[in-house]
């Protein structure tokens, strides 16, 4: 027994072929605008992480960061600022410089001068605020996902005896709060 074949005629097969443009070209549209939006729009803030008044947490600030300026640095720069809020405390030592930074793949080795460690207020605490308000602040750009710290161009075991340094480190979300 021969099966029947619906044949289209050449009318029905010219409409479903321009509603498949259609369709294509729309979808092409939708894919274009998210691309061109996503990368013209480009972020002009950037997060650093400042220590909560008890000493416990860090909580980020958004900074303006403005676009023709080494990103790095102006991080290292907003850190020194300190925090604008009055219910943060700073991190960061005075005269503490970020004299080179390597982006190599995803490590970013940052280098500081001897004042993040001859500057620093000292105790475990303290040190765990300032390294992470430093590695938490560089790793929330996406191109960055841990952070290697020297001192003036030396790898260092510790800042100030607490904390290990002789790797890079990640992210830190237990240290984060929204307070």
């Amino acid at each position: 027994m021969a099966e029947k074949q619906s044949i289209l005629n050449p009318e029905m097969k010219r409409k479903i072929l321009a509603v498949m443009r259609i369709l294509l070209l729309t979808a092409a549209l939708v894919y274009l605008l998210i691309f061109i939006s996503n990368n013209l729009f480009v972020d002009d803030q950037i997060n650093v992480y400042f220590s909560t008044e008890d000493a416990q947490y860090l909580v980020a600030e958004q900074r303006e960061i403005i676009e023709d300026d080494d990103l790095y640095f102006q991080i290292i720069a907003e850190l020194n600022k300190g925090p604008e809020s009055e219910n943060l405390s700073a991190t960061i030592p005075e005269e503490v410089e970020l004299l080179e930074y390597d982006l190599d793949e995803d490590v970013l080795i940052l280098n500081f001068n001897s004042a993040l460690r001859e500057n620093h207020w000292g105790g475990s605490t303290g040190e765990l605020l300032t390294i992470y308000s430093i590695v938490n602040s560089y790793t929330a750009l996406n191109e960055v996902q841990s952070v290697q710290i020297l001192l003036e161009g030396q790898e260092v075991e510790t800042l100030v005896g607490h904390l290990d340094l002789s790797r890079p480190l990640m992210y830190n979300q237990e240290l984060v709060t929204d307070n």
